[in-house]
């Protein structure tokens, strides 16, 4: 398997740091700060330990003085140098941080000046490593050995299925009490854990004792994750790894940016309220990425029940609340820290200045006209004519949809046949979802009349389905990622066992893509080969080639020509004592292709969320290397949904750029503990202004 890491570290020194080896690369001849040339917007400088320059360290300016708390964050070049450019009026405090190296102190700055920032070598490899992402702490998690773990081979545990969440629309990533083998266990590990938060962030490496973890996952909502994977022996691994940790324990170095990666340029806004959860964002129409250039983004808060906005030109945050069709979507006497009821979910842009999304609007009752807007490709006709019709939980959903008239400042809510997950738009201007349990949705808007929902929200939809005559089950439910292939129209989705009432484990047919055509209304599942496993996140260049990041650890590409499928594995290290049948211990929530070339590195580069390594990996298929933007403040980047924009196509770097926040379900526990949406520009050099 190979492993393709972006950008080679051109190594000058090496530093050891009780008994830790970590590249520097000062290596450079020290340079004075007025050397850089700093304009009247910018601050610019040198980064200093003692004498010696600091290159690929970050320079962070942070203030409170605009209407909502303002960063920006740049790398060093190979001298310690940085411009940290086009700053809003205001006074900044301006820090360092790198691998290898303690946290500077603050220097207060206004925009014209020049610095010298001093910073200190870390003391010891475990000061160091205090900023390391999640996935390098993982890393040093050891595994059970497969005769501790309840595989299907084992004497104990058998083959036994665990029971389907009753509700097949939300998801679960349930799995069956049984194992193929002990890669699939450590996959799976890593599905259940980290669908809201990381596994390696601190908190999470503090329970040294096997009972402790009880608490933490009775606390976190997790037992039936636990009891999937084997309580005792999960707990006795996680207890050994976060002891040997407290023991002293560290993970080795991430290596510092270089090459294009100190070209980054990370704008961060603060949004969202102390119990937020912004589970996506977006800022433009995926088919159009042009659209509503230096306009407002928008985030989805699925734990309060709020679209937030932010303007990035005024700096400036606010929040609307999404309703019910029966009233209010929040109960702010609700126990606990989710108030919002409508589990709104995914946003996407339309061309008319709307702001789709999954949403909740009713119970889980069907509609009357369920049947009528189910359409069996098998009968070729609505399943009200069929003999056997979907029932019971296969018609019973939690999540509809609705849309923000960003115009007219006002919800439309729109009740469907089919659950709702995540949606995408097609050339004509449909809307396709996934998240149900039996049907593939499309909802075409062009038929629906807002000002009469009810009456015409029935037929501008259907939910495709394709039905079994004998047992009245549709094999066309399922789907987390969702994506129009940009070639040929075709619908295509990413499965993971025990997603949305897909098979479990340990059959393994629930891990695979699929494929709908709308012209020739056909269907076809693809399974996915090891060592990937646990796609969620999919999406296409525009030669119709289709790219999908895995729980494994892997990035996995599939063409449709030749049906074959290929792998690369992540940058980052693995989990101990595992081998090149698993991938990196990063995990990847999701996925996005800048057909469009919006972050500036070129069309069709393919964005795999780091969720679990605070960093966005972007690989290019033409050399087949990634390229790591990590955000190194505030430690704990939760990544899931992302876009990317292109405000002026005449303006260079400044023109361009992806939109990524901070998805986690669990601020709390992150360095400042507070949500941002980030916009991320690559500019020619790490001193372009």
């Amino acid at each position: 398997m190979r492993r393709s890491i972006g950008v080679l570290l051109a190594v000058a020194a090496v530093a050891v740091v009780a008994g830790v080896v970590w590249q520097s690369q000062s290596g450079g001849r020290a340079v004075s700060a007025d050397s850089v040339t700093v304009n009247g917007a910018s601050i610019g400088g040198v980064v200093m330990s003692g004498s010696r320059p600091e290159a690929g360290v970050w320079v962070i300016a942070e203030t409170t003085q605009l209407p909502t708390q303002f960063t920006r964050i740049v790398v060093t070049d190979d001298s310690g140098r940085f411009v940290v450019p086009d700053l809003p009026d205001a006074s900044y405090d301006v820090w360092v941080r790198g691998y290898g190296l303690r946290d500077s102190e603050r220097t207060r700055a206004t925009r014209g000046q020049h610095l010298t920032l001093q910073v200190d070598r870390a003391r010891t490899a475990q000061e160091a490593a205090k900023i390391y992402p999640a996935n390098y702490w993982l890393s040093l998690w050891e595994p059970p050995p497969a005769d501790q773990l309840p595989l299907t081979n084992a004497e104990e545990g058998g083959a036994a299925r665990a029971r389907r969440e009753e509700a097949p629309d939300e998801e679960t990533a349930d799995a069956a009490a049984a194992y193929p083998s002990r890669e699939h266990w450590v996959g799976q590990v890593k599905l259940g854990c980290m669908l809201c938060h990381q596994l390696g962030q601190e908190i999470t490496r503090l329970w040294t004792k096997p009972d402790d973890w009880d608490a933490v996952w009775d606390r976190a909502g997790m037992e039936r994750t636990a009891a999937r994977l084997g309580k005792q022996v999960t707990k006795k691994s996680l207890a050994a790894w976060a002891a040997r940790i407290a023991g002293g324990e560290v993970p080795p170095a991430p290596p510092r940016p270089s090459g294009v990666e100190r070209n980054v340029v990370i704008t961060q806004w603060a949004w969202g309220v102390d119990n937020s959860y912004i589970h996506d964002n977006v800022s433009t129409d995926k088919r159009k990425p042009t659209l509503y250039g230096n306009g407002k983004v928008w985030g989805l808060d699925i734990g309060q029940a709020y679209l937030w906005e932010l303007d990035p030109v005024r700096h400036s945050v606010s929040k609307h609340e999404i309703p019910l069709r029966d009233g209010s979507g929040r109960d702010p006497d609700r126990p606990g820290r989710i108030q919002g009821m409508t589990s709104s979910h995914n946003p996407m842009l339309d061309d008319k200045g709307n702001v789709w999304m999954t949403t909740r609007v009713r119970g889980r009752e069907e509609p009357s006209w369920v049947h009528q807007a189910t359409f069996d490709i098998t009968k070729g006709a609505s399943s009200a004519e069929s003999p056997k019709q979907l029932s019971g939980r296969d018609l019973r959903n939690g999540r509809q949809l609705g849309y923000y008239d960003t115009r007219g400042d006002r919800f439309v809510l729109i009740d469907t046949a089919f659950a709702t997950h995540h949606l995408q738009f097609d050339q004509q201007g449909r809307l396709w979802t996934s998240g149900d349990g039996a049907r593939l949705g499309m909802f075409d808007p062009s038929k629906l009349d807002p000002e009469h929902v009810l009456e015409t929200e029935a037929a501008a939809q259907t939910g495709w389905a394709q039905i079994d005559p004998n047992t009245g089950k549709s094999s066309m439910g399922g789907g987390y990622g969702i994506i129009v292939n940009p070639k040929d129209g075709t619908i295509w989705r990413a499965n993971y066992p025990g997603i949305f009432g897909q098979a479990p484990l340990p059959e393994l047919t629930g891990n695979y893509v699929d494929k709908f055509d709308p012209k020739t209304r056909t269907y076809k599942r693809y399974q996915i080969p090891l060592p990937g496993y646990g796609p969620r996140g999919i999406d296409g260049t525009t030669d119709g080639i289709l790219w999908f990041a895995t729980g494994s650890g892997h990035l996995g590409r599939f063409d449709p020509t030749t049906e074959r499928f290929k792998y690369w594995e992540t940058p980052g290290p693995k989990i101990k004592g595992t081998g090149p049948e698993t991938g990196s211990a990063d995990f990847h929530y999701y996925i996005w292709v800048d057909q469009f070339n919006t972050l500036g590195l070129g069309e069709n580069m393919v964005v795999v969320t780091g969720t679990n390594s605070d960093s966005l990996l972007v690989f290019n298929p033409s050399t087949e290397k990634f390229t790591i933007l990590r955000t190194p403040s505030p430690v704990g980047m939760f990544t899931r949904g992302l876009d990317g924009r292109i405000d002026d196509p005449n303006a260079g770097w400044k023109g361009r750029g992806l939109w990524v926040s901070n998805n986690t379900d669990g601020l709390v526990h992150t360095e400042k503990r507070r949500g941002y949406i980030s916009h991320v520009q690559v500019r020619p050099d790490p001193l372009a202004q």
